[in-house]
């Protein structure tokens, strides 16, 4: 019978040193751990600034108008705020900020002219959303105008 417990006694051996090497893993850093770690690590990190930040960017109006007359005024008007009616060189362009408020924004924009074409467009988060024009061979006006959702 002694034989018959050596292997039996090997095998147990085996056994006990497989299952001392499946205990708690040791503790990794970060700068240790495998990429999978670190990414789940880094989301949850990314998680928390985005619950800090901002929840929407503003959205982005873009105003132009271009042609060959000659601008008297141009006026632009955001939420009842207005521009002062300046004289203007075409082509002209302005950018603005829409809060990502969630409520209607009513702008408009109007170009008194002489002697010449006039092309008005608006973009709203680069999408063309209104566009306008004017001729004239004496004096003129172009507007364009809408309300769009912040």
């Amino acid at each position: 019978m002694l034989p018959a417990a050596r292997p039996l006694t090997a095998g147990m051996i085996v056994l006990a040193a497989l299952l001392a090497g499946c205990g708690d893993p040791p503790d990794v850093s970060e700068e240790d751990a495998p990429a999978s770690v670190a990414t789940s690590t880094s989301s949850s990190a990314a998680s928390e600034a985005a619950s800090t930040a901002p929840a929407r960017q503003p959205h982005r109006l873009v105003l132009t108008a271009t042609g060959t007359a000659r601008v008297d005024t141009l006026s632009f008007v955001l939420d009842g705020q207005a521009t002062d009616g300046r004289s203007v060189r075409l082509p002209w362009r302005r950018s603005v900020d829409v809060p990502a408020d969630g409520k209607p924004h009513e702008w408009s924009l109007t170009v008194t002219y002489r002697k010449g074409d006039v092309d008005l467009v608006a973009i709203f988060n680069d999408r063309v959303v209104a566009r306008g024009s004017g001729s004239s061979s004496g004096t003129g006006t172009a507007n364009v105008g809408g309300s769009v959702r912040g």
